[in-house]
């Protein structure tokens, strides 16, 4: 009788975990309580363009600044403690970023910020973003170098944007 019992418990185990799985609940990748988690890992880190403005990019600055890509703009901007809608303020800057981040390379004090504007930022969203971030830069008293998506970027001229907007002598490369 219990060798019966037994199979019993062990058939409706096998039904349950096949209904289960056909139901998603079960899976081969659950992890935790949340079930299964739906990443995968992108193939690139930067779009075509991206990398394409960040070789020239690097060519421009040479040793001048250390590069940073998509960069959180809570880790560029802060806000001042006990202003009014202290938290509204964090909101807008929480979940946005912004391209290119310049910074010393000794202390790594941040120096710019770098917007790569391909078509998207004609957008009426992005239109409105872009003023946000471009009045924010210069409440932070931080240069926001803006630089329209091309076919192809020249080392010198980028430079020349970027001591233009940090008014600084040339670059050492």
């Amino acid at each position: 009788m219990k060798e019966i019992l037994l199979l019993v418990a062990v058939l409706l185990a096998a039904v349950l975990a096949v209904l289960l799985k056909k139901l998603g609940i079960l899976s081969k990748t659950t992890r935790g309580p949340g079930g299964a988690l739906p990443y995968h890992a992108r193939n690139y880190f930067f779009t075509k363009a991206e990398n394409s403005f960040f070789q020239v990019l690097r060519q421009a600055v040479g040793s001048r600044y250390v590069i940073f890509a998509k960069v959180r703009l809570s880790d560029v901007l802060d806000i001042d403690r006990g202003v009014e809608r202290y938290q509204s303020h964090r909101n807008r800057i929480q979940s946005k970023h912004v391209d290119f981040v310049l910074c010393e390379p000794q202390d790594f004090r941040i120096c710019a910020a770098l917007e790569l504007d391909d078509a998207s930022h004609e957008r009426d969203d992005r239109v409105s973003r872009d003023h946000f971030l471009k009045t924010a830069f210069e409440a932070a008293g931080l240069p926001l170098i803006r630089v329209p998506v091309r076919r192809g970027y020249q080392p010198r001229e980028l430079a020349g944007m970027i001591l233009s907007a940090v008014g600084e002598k040339p670059f050492s490369r």
